[in-house]
């Protein structure tokens, strides 16, 4: 085989154990026939080399001209070194991302992340993991794990939280393939199918909580009350609403002044903080 001199030293010149790299400038003329062109311009084409370092054109030397220790010793190391890679930066995700909340105020479902992974929007792991946390978390039940889905409910036409077991929730998500935005062509024709249940399952930790409740603070605790359902009005009609004033002074207040008073700041209240429960409750009697 006939390799340029150029693309030698730019591989020895990539590598940085100084010894293996004098010991291949040494195996150069000592296992290898030089042309009469090579020896001429054997100075230049080292300093070329030294200025642009590059040890993956030893690879690509080897994978073409000495396929057998290509397969058996250099492809089994660069798989080694990839899934370390990788799993570093599995990692590294884990440690530093932060998930989103569910919000229910929020219509974004998983039929959106369908159409965003069919257009190829997504880049890399980390956007797909923190759209899947705006709308699935999971918790720990009595027998096995319950699994938390935010969906569109047509007949009430709002936003709502499903419980589903995990075969269901797996099933959802192997429908949704990957393709992420700038992977070739070659690596889609050869890779195996990728799926948000494989992202899911990668970064688990980032879904989890440690139980359900109708209302708690605790951020690790899932709340499914997230405020009360309100729509904003430009303008309001204050005759119907004084009818509607007059109603609890005097039938819910009975014409108590403070009881009426009190439910009137009651309500203000839940108006001015729609997001929040005023964990008060009026009795009639």
């Amino acid at each position: 085989m006939e390799v340029s001199l150029l693309s030698i030293f730019s591989g020895l010149y990539g590598i940085t154990n100084e010894s293996i790299r004098a010991e291949g400038m040494r195996n150069i003329r000592q296992f290898n026939k030089l042309t009469a062109n090579a020896e001429k311009n054997y100075g230049q084409a080292a300093s070329s080399g030294e200025r642009k370092p590059n040890p993956w054109i030893l690879t690509k030397i080897l994978k073409y001209h000495n396929k057998d220790y290509y397969e058996q010793t250099i492809k089994p190391l660069l798989k080694k070194n990839y899934d370390a890679k990788k799993k570093e930066k599995q990692i590294l995700i884990n440690q530093t991302l932060i998930p989103n909340k569910i919000d229910l105020t929020d219509d974004f479902t998983l039929l959106h992340i369908k159409k965003k992974a069919a257009d190829g929007e997504y880049e890399n792991d980390e956007q797909i993991v923190m759209d899947l946390t705006k709308i699935i978390a999971y918790y720990a039940g009595e027998t096995e794990d319950v699994y938390m889905i935010k969906e569109f409910d047509a007949i009430c036409g709002t936003l709502v939280i499903h419980h589903k077991l995990e075969g269901t929730i797996y099933k959802q998500l192997e429908k949704v393939n990957i393709c992420f935005k700038n992977q070739k062509n070659e690596d889609k024709d050869n890779s195996k199918p990728l799926t948000a249940k494989h992202i899911f399952k990668k970064y688990a930790s980032k879904f989890v909580m440690n139980g359900c409740k109708f209302i708690s603070e605790d951020p690790e605790i899932f709340s499914i009350f997230q405020g009360y359902k309100y729509k904003r009005l430009d303008t309001f009609d204050y005759e119907c609403l004084q009818m509607y004033i007059d109603l609890i002074k005097e039938t819910i207040a009975a014409g108590d002044e403070r009881v009426y008073q009190y439910i009137l700041n009651w309500i203000a209240w839940m108006i001015q903080n729609p997001g929040k429960k005023s964990r008060a409750a009026i009795i009639l009697q």
